[in-house]
């Protein structure tokens, strides 16, 4: 029966026959499966397995087995040492050592290409789930970078205010959309107790809390926002220092300015 994925039960026939510790009615039945059955799984397994083996044989880590690979594999090394002994009785002795350290040899072997092969599993899935988070985030930043070269952007730049006059910060406003994506560079984090608040300023009314943030260690912040539909036309964006959580109206000194 020609199998469909790898499980442990059938790693653990692979490890046998790569190792040579089967029977030989059980080697002959295993080899007639990945022949007869045509079955991949089995096969690709096997000879990976008898790579690492080749590759890794003399230079094997301490590992224990488990119960069931330990047993078959002194099993068949006592078979083997018997068979040994029964041929060349004056030898048996020397046999026995030969026999002995044969079966070490392949149980630690088999130990090591299996604690490898797991390793080299987790490793595969560990980057290809790096690989996957490192594509995500560059089709993050081509969408970014669509949005800001876009010729129905605006930009608009806001310069450093006082003590911040080292800052800056842009917007890149999606009009039709009504999003802006808002950017800053150069302004140190607020104290615990303080924070940066953004605010829209329209033509009319009173200023509209746009966002409340802080910056990164590096100064820097990026955010993400939606312009309500009834906050009117602007005419002004700025950031200003306020009490930690913000305020519904700004209250401390401006940090970035900008007139739109």
């Amino acid at each position: 029966m020609k199998h469909l994925q790898l499980t442990e039960e059938l790693q653990e026939a692979a490890s046998l026959y790569a190792a040579g510790a089967m029977s030989e009615a059980e080697r002959k039945a295993y080899a007639n499966h990945m022949e007869a059955d045509e079955c991949e799984i089995c096969r690709a397994e096997v000879l990976e397995l008898q790579a690492v083996m080749h590759s890794f044989a003399m230079e094997l880590p301490e590992r224990t087995p488990s119960p069931n690979v330990k047993m078959r594999l002194m099993a068949q090394a006592e078979l083997s040492n018997s068979m040994r002994g029964l041929q060349n009785r004056p030898q048996r002795q020397g046999y026995e050592w030969a026999a002995w350290l044969i079966s070490a040899t392949a149980t630690a072997a088999l130990i090591a290409v299996l604690m490898l092969n797991s390793g080299l599993r987790k490793n595969v899935a560990s980057l290809s789930a790096r690989v996957a988070e490192l594509e995500s985030q560059m089709m993050g930043q081509r969408t970014t970078l669509a949005v800001m070269t876009s010729p129905q952007v605006r930009v608009v730049n806001l310069s450093g205010q006082g003590a911040a006059s080292q800052a800056g910060g842009r917007v890149f406003w999606k009009e039709r959309e009504r999003l802006w994506l808002f950017y800053v560079s150069g302004l140190p984090p607020a104290p615990k107790d303080r924070t940066y608040q953004l605010w829209f300023v329209p033509k009319n009314g009173l200023p509209v809390s746009a966002s409340v943030f802080n910056t990164n260690p590096d100064g820097s912040a990026t955010i993400e926002i939606p312009v309500p539909a009834d906050v009117g036309e602007l005419k002004a964006t700025a950031v200003t220092t306020e009490p930690a959580g913000g305020l519904p109206q700004p209250s401390g000194s401006y940090v970035l300015l900008a007139t739109l």
